[in-house]
């Protein structure tokens, strides 16, 4: 008796087994489906701008008032998930997007680290304001070199991420240029101006690449893709590299 029960529960638990298979079939499968980190990278550097360049232009908080309120964002947000994102890039072969949220990733933790006090605590190394102010705006000359040789890169990119770089680029030329004339407040109010149009940019490139009609939304917002061109006699467009995803 006991062994009739024995085989009556192992069929009970196959036939569940069979069930479960057959109900997971129903469900498409996500399988080979490529990873997409960029919606929370754009996002994460945008947001973090945004908080940051509302200080700068002294939009509800007077302009004179510390940003060490938004170093959180900067170390967390834009610094920790960004570099995440970066390095998922890195694992999927983009090496230019891999650059782009690993290097500014880079920025906001460099940037939060001079906001600390204690451990870092690198700005109260130096007393004299002018020699402090002079060593921010060289701090952001080196990005804006940087932001200017990845706009240089992104030719064969989208208009909206070469849109985004532009203005990216404007606001560290601004903010340079208030550094090395003593915190020039006209000059930082332009670049926190700056610094939100590039922010709302950076939030439509996040969600351009994330919303796709038909699939999780009933729109796609256009990034007008220019990394194909003409290259062959026939008038074929072919794109600049295939990658297998694994």
């Amino acid at each position: 008796m006991s062994h009739h029960n024995a085989d009556a529960h192992s069929r009970t638990t196959y036939d569940r087994f069979v069930e479960f298979e057959r109900l997971m079939g129903l469900y498409p499968s996500g399988a080979g489906r490529p990873y997409n980190p960029r919606p929370i990278g754009y996002c994460a550097f945008a947001l973090t701008l945004f908080v940051y360049a509302m200080y700068l232009a002294g939009a509800t908080v007077p302009v004179t008032t510390s940003a060490a309120l938004a170093m959180g964002l900067a170390l967390f947000y834009g610094g920790l998930i960004e570099l995440i994102v970066g390095l998922y890039e890195l694992r999927l072969g983009d090496n230019f997007h891999a650059l782009f949220f690993c290097s500014y990733a880079g920025f906001w933790f460099g940037l939060g680290s001079l906001y600390v006090s204690g451990s870092f605590a690198f700005t109260a190394q130096v007393t004299d304001m002018t020699a402090q102010y002079n060593a921010f705006g060289v701090f952001f000359l080196a990005w804006t070199i940087f932001t200017l040789l990845m706009l240089i890169s992104s030719a064969r990119t989208n208009a909206a991420l070469v849109i985004f770089l532009f203005f990216l680029l404007l606001t560290y030329m601004l903010l340079t240029a208030s550094y090395f004339l003593n915190l020039q407040q006209n000059l930082l109010r332009a670049s926190g101006a700056f610094g939100i149009f590039t922010a709302v940019i950076g939030w439509y490139l996040g969600f351009a690449s994330y919303l796709v009609k038909g699939e999780n939304h009933y729109v796609s917002l256009p990034l007008v893709d220019i990394s194909r061109k003409s290259s062959d006699h026939s008038g074929s467009q072919k794109p600049i590299e295939v990658r297998a995803q694994k």
